[in-house]
């Protein structure tokens, strides 16, 4: 007895323990701006896109090195013999020398090279906020595909209850006498299939739930985690649906000012243009300024210290036709960038136009689904109430379950792919309100320390 107490004392203790370790801890709750911060900070196309910009920022600054000096120095221990003097001079020597060059002028070869790896430099910052945008829309599709499948969680669980208390009359009614035994069975088999239909969407949202985590690149509380938003019950989805944001023309106009893709092109243009510079420079001579002084520590007279100053011209007459051969690929990657942006602008045209197309499409769709679904339900009340006053038979009940469900499904799916489109239409003509006024560049040096 005495034992018995003391586990019943002790176990309370235990509890609170366990709830303190995050045994029962509550679910983190977490909202769709919570989301995109988790995946701003985590996801690892942000790491590569930001290394690749920092690697760019060391290019041009490896391009700009060639305008310095170059400072060199040296030295070396030898013996020296010289027998042309009398007495012969013989001795141990030691030699210091400090050089330094400066390039004056190469007709536009460093220029070409800096010029190119600076727009190189921007078309890779375009480059890293299309990364931030893409994996901010990638969280809003999957959040919202984690939201519509617990929408059909939930209707499925509707439609099971509905097939119990259909069960349950078929049952009752069979015993009394009333109807067949097809009923029943007829009910059993809707049963066990809607439960089957709700263990497929119980799948279906697990499935949702690690997609979303792959794009936040980390899971979230070790799972523990639930989404919070403020839309309203099923029934007032459309009357709640977000307007669509502007005109088709206007939306148009606004791409070809903000979207990040189309100026990462324009850069790489003017990078392509910089380079042939840099390849037509190999052309023409180099010009630069020499200047070095040599120390000796030595006892030959003859060996004395000695500086010079000088400019130099070099000029490589003929290459084997090596820089033909670089002016000629330079100009081929300029006209294959000028094809890239011209194809690029037409796909923001047509981007921007499907996905204001399907928006609008699902807009419409959800206001039909809504004015279908309030049918389907009084369609329900109708078969229902047939079914119990013994004018309606078993498949009419059945048809009317099965009408009410898909009708809900069709809400669901047709609204959540409406918010899809929207936040397609975001990324299409390059504006996301979540990153209005985010520093993408601070967050690319941040990660690259």
């Amino acid at each position: 007895m005495t034992a018995f107490k003391k586990l019943i004392t002790i176990s309370p203790l235990l509890f609170f323990i366990f709830a303190a370790a995050g045994g029962w801890a509550a679910p983190l709750s977490l909202t769709l701006d919570d989301f995109i911060q988790i995946a701003l900070k985590n996801n690892p196309e942000i790491e590569i896109a930001a290394q690749q910009y920092s690697g760019n920022k060391g290019v041009l600054t490896q391009a700009r090195s060639l305008y310095y000096p170059r400072l060199s120095a040296g030295a070396d221990l030898g013996r020296y013999s010289i027998e042309d003097l009398q007495p012969v001079e013989e001795d141990n020597v030691v030699q210091g020398l400090l050089k330094a060059t400066q390039l004056i002028y190469d007709f536009g070869r460093t220029t070409g090279l800096i010029d190119s790896s600076a727009f190189n430099l921007d078309a890779s910052s375009e480059a890293l906020k299309q990364v931030y945008q893409n994996i901010v829309f990638d969280v809003k599709r999957n959040f919202y595909s984690v939201l519509e499948s617990l929408r059909l969680i939930t209707v499925a669980e509707e439609a099971v209850k509905n097939y119990e208390q259909q069960l349950y009359r078929a049952q009752k009614f069979y015993e009394a006498g009333v109807r067949t035994r097809i009923d029943v069975t007829n009910a059993e088999v809707n049963l066990s299939n809607q439960k089957l239909n709700l263990l497929r969407a119980n799948a279906d949202y697990k499935t949702a739930r690690v997609r979303l985590e792959k794009v936040l690149g980390e899971i979230p509380n070790n799972g523990n985690y639930e989404l919070v938003t403020d839309e309203p019950a099923l029934e007032d989805l459309a009357a709640s649906k977000p307007d669509m944001p502007d005109q088709l023309e206007n939306l148009l106009m606004t791409a070809q000012e903000n979207r990040p893709g189309l100026k990462r092109f324009s850069y790489l243009v003017q990078s392509a243009e910089s380079a042939i510079t840099q390849a037509k420079g190999d052309y023409w001579p180099s010009i630069n300024a020499l200047g070095d002084y040599n120390k000796y520590e030595t006892d030959i007279s003859s060996l004395r210290d000695q500086w010079q100053l000088s400019v130099g011209l070099t000029w490589e007459f003929f290459s084997g036709f090596e820089t033909d051969g670089k002016v000629a690929e330079a100009s081929a990657r300029l006209r294959e960038v000028n094809a890239a942006l011209r194809e690029f602008d037409l796909s923001i045209t047509q981007d921007v136009t499907d996905s204001y197309l399907r928006a609008d499409e699902n807009r419409e769709g959800v206001n039909i689904a809504d004015q279908t679904l309030n049918l389907a339900k009084e369609n329900l009340q109708l078969a229902d109430g047939r079914y119990k006053a013994g004018i309606g038979d078993i498949l009419e009940f059945n048809d009317a379950v099965l009408l009410l469900t898909e009708n809900q499904s069709n809400l669901v799916v047709t609204y959540y792919n409406y918010l899809t489109e929207l936040a397609r239409l975001e990324r299409a003509i390059g504006v996301i309100p979540e990153l209005a006024n985010y520093d993408y560049f601070e967050a690319a040096d941040s990660s690259s320390q």
